[in-house]
């Protein structure tokens, strides 16, 4: 071989092997930053089917990445949902039941007063043991959050495993009005916080971005508080809605303005270069909400239920993926089924740090969607859901679903003497219309088996 031939030959080998490195370097290590949405229907935005509401900026990553229809949560409320992302565990196991709120409110409900710090496992410290940067900007409601939302000692997120956090519903440095303040606050009555809560969450995570990239992988939970209540856009917010009934015009603008900045977001995330091996993954903590203005303007897209049930309305959510090179473009996943107690497993795969041996995780990765392989998924999905209960509470007490259980394409919900059974199978029926308990006796018998045997290994 002549010396120009092989030296040919040797910097193709080169390239070649240089290539090969720099991707499972990325596919290994890639910046995530999880977006979540409270109270955000699977109806309420345009790429999910929504004719009325504005959302380009969402529609654009859909359409640049994957969106998923069987995204489940393991709550219809918001503690328990988000509890689940951070422990890879149903709540149950951790006897969150409700949302965290006064001391009192979370006896009654058998509940502590925010979730055990002292955990072997959390999300945030599993990514930082791979290597990587956090921050937790945003909505925590893990505990915290100053009365009434919460008790005041409360640890404060970083003690979970963030290297940084500003929040609200949870202790530490937060905002007033659009400024930052340095301590825990009541911020339901800041009504210049309420209509620039996305504002400030992206800005923070934005900076968050900007000082830390380059030094380690980035990984950011950030989670808005729109479009829960309470609402008070402002006119200019209001201005591209006029016309509409006064509760869609609200719920309309408060969700554009959340989708504008998560625009901004995803503008300075290719104006630092960080956008081809950013993971990033939008979702919500349930489905859209009961009362004014959600009852009205909020949308399941025909979904069953809303929030507070464990019916599809409530948990079956929005899911967006994009991460360039590893998701397809412009797809529709409609037979991948997800959860949020996934997404630990997922995320420490992708940061290449194992699970310890002694913690079983009640989902499992889907890391191998990235390798453009199909996930057939392995575990059922639970629901534990215990109200009504004895004194008041804002959640819906004409609940009568107390478990429900998913297992391949069925789901069965009953109620607690199981008087009542329901049996849907979901790839046919996504809208729980027809009952097929009376036809399927030895199904809904084995699925009230399994859910019986999960219960029990539950905290009594």
């Amino acid at each position: 071989m002549s010396y120009r031939k092989w030296r040919i030959v040797t910097q193709l080998i080169c390239f070649t092997l240089f290539t090969a490195f720099s991707f499972n370097t990325n596919a290994q290590n890639p910046n995530i930053i999880f977006i979540f949405a409270d109270d955000w229907g699977f109806g309420d935005l345009g790429c999910y089917g929504n004719k009325e509401v504005v959302t380009p900026n969402l529609d654009k990553l859909a359409s640049q990445g994957t969106r998923y229809t069987q995204f489940h949560v393991t709550s219809g409320v918001c503690s328990p949902s988000r509890s689940s992302v951070i422990t890879g565990h149903y709540p149950a196991r951790h006897r969150i039941h409700g949302h965290f709120a006064g001391n009192n409110v979370n006896a009654r409900r058998d509940m502590p007063n925010w979730l055990d710090e002292k955990l072997p496992v959390y999300l945030p410290r599993q990514m930082q043991k791979g290597g990587y940067t956090t921050a937790h900007i945003g909505k925590w409601h893990l505990g915290g959050g100053g009365l009434p939302h919460g008790d005041l000692s409360a640890p404060e997120p970083t003690q979970y495993g963030y290297h940084e956090s500003r929040v609200w519903n949870g202790n530490g440095p937060t905002w007033k009005g659009d400024q930052l303040w340095p301590t825990t606050r009541y911020m339901d009555d800041d009504t210049v916080w309420i209509q620039n809560s996305s504002k400030i969450a992206v800005d923070a995570t934005i900076d968050f971005l900007e000082r830390k990239k380059g030094a380690s992988p980035l990984f950011v939970n950030l989670w808005l508080k729109d479009p829960h209540t309470p609402l008070a856009p402002t006119d200019e917010q209001r201005k591209p809605f006029k016309g509409l009934e006064p509760d869609k015009e609200t719920y309309y603008a408060v969700l554009a303005d959340a989708d504008y900045h998560v625009g901004r977001l995803l503008k300075a995330l290719t104006e630092m270069g960080l956008d081809e091996n950013t993971l990033v993954i939008f979702s919500s903590d349930n489905g859209p909400a009961n009362y004014a203005p959600a009852r009205i303007a909020g949308s399941t897209a025909g979904l069953k239920g809303r929030k507070a049930d464990v019916f599809e309305g409530g948990v079956n959510v929005p899911f967006i993926m994009r991460w360039p090179g590893h998701i397809p473009v412009g797809k529709v996943d409609s037979v991948t089924v997800l959860s949020a107690v996934d997404l630990l497993p997922t995320f420490s795969e992708l940061a290449g740090e194992k699970l310890p041996a002694d913690y079983k995780p009640d989902g499992e990765s889907f890391a191998k969607i990235f390798d453009n392989k199909p996930l057939i998924r392995s575990k059922s999905l639970y629901w534990e859901w215990r109200f009504p209960y004895k004194g008041n509470d804002s959640y819906r007490q004409d609940s009568w679903v107390t478990c429900a259980i998913r297992n391949g394409d069925w789901k069965l919900l009953a109620d607690k003497g199981r008087k009542r059974v329901e049996l849907y199978k979901i790839s046919a029926d996504p809208f729980e219309q027809n009952n097929l308990a009376k036809e399927n006796p030895k199904m809904v018998g084995d699925l009230i088996k399994e859910w019986d045997a999960w219960k029990s290994g539950l905290p009594k």
